[in-house]
């Protein structure tokens, strides 16, 4: 069976921008499942009650066509201070899947960096785990064509925060630095100069 998930940040024991993830498993079960499926609301399925309101948490809610299980775990931040940017033309991510097999192999390969930057027919899309934003001296821009379109990326897309548009591998340098964003982590909290992709 084909399962999906959500990763959400619970911070101050309260689960973040919960309207974003609530609207991508919505979306994502309708397009993968079909309808008539029973709801599952986020909110009520994240019990927070015994949580430390002084610690960062993720939340893993698996699911498909009904809930699978809600793991919920301490989170502390991976450094990535390298990244390889590779090619992987076929990878279709379009639903935050489960099965991250794909993706696994070609981290795999990163040798001895930290992460690795997916391009695809030259596009850039997303790392292993984030969506990226890059800094050209002024604002904030993200590739318009990512593996994933993540829930903090929408909610800076419509802050406007950030700007999407079709960034190549061969427009790497014209950037100064690179932050890498998802539900866990906010724009900042990974940069990197350019200086430290491989491509």
């Amino acid at each position: 069976m084909c399962l999906l998930l959500e990763s959400i940040k619970i911070a101050n024991g309260q689960p973040q921008n919960l309207r974003w993830h609530q609207r991508r498993l919505d979306a994502s079960r309708l397009e993968v499942f079909g309808s008539q499926l029973p709801p599952i609301n986020l909110q009520e399925v994240l019990d927070t009650s015994q949580l430390d309101n002084a610690t960062i948490y993720k939340a893993r809610v698996i699911y498909g066509e009904e809930l699978n299980k809600v793991e919920i775990e301490s989170y502390s931040v991976r450094p990535v201070q390298s990244i390889r940017v590779v090619e992987a033309n076929n990878l279709d991510y379009r639903h935050k899947y489960a099965d991250r097999s794909a993706i696994n192999t070609l981290f795999n390969q990163r040798g001895a960096v930290d992460d690795i930057l997916i391009a695809r027919n030259g596009l850039l899309t997303d790392c292993s785990y984030t969506n990226v934003c890059f800094w050209d001296g002024s604002k904030w821009h993200t590739p318009s064509e990512p593996l994933l379109a993540g829930t903090k990326r929408a909610s800076l897309l419509e802050k406007g925060l950030i700007t999407e548009r079709k960034i190549a591998v061969n427009d790497i340098k014209f950037f100064e630095s690179v932050t890498l964003i998802n539900a866990m982590l906010d724009p900042g909290t990974i940069v990197l100069p350019v200086s430290r992709l491989i491509y």
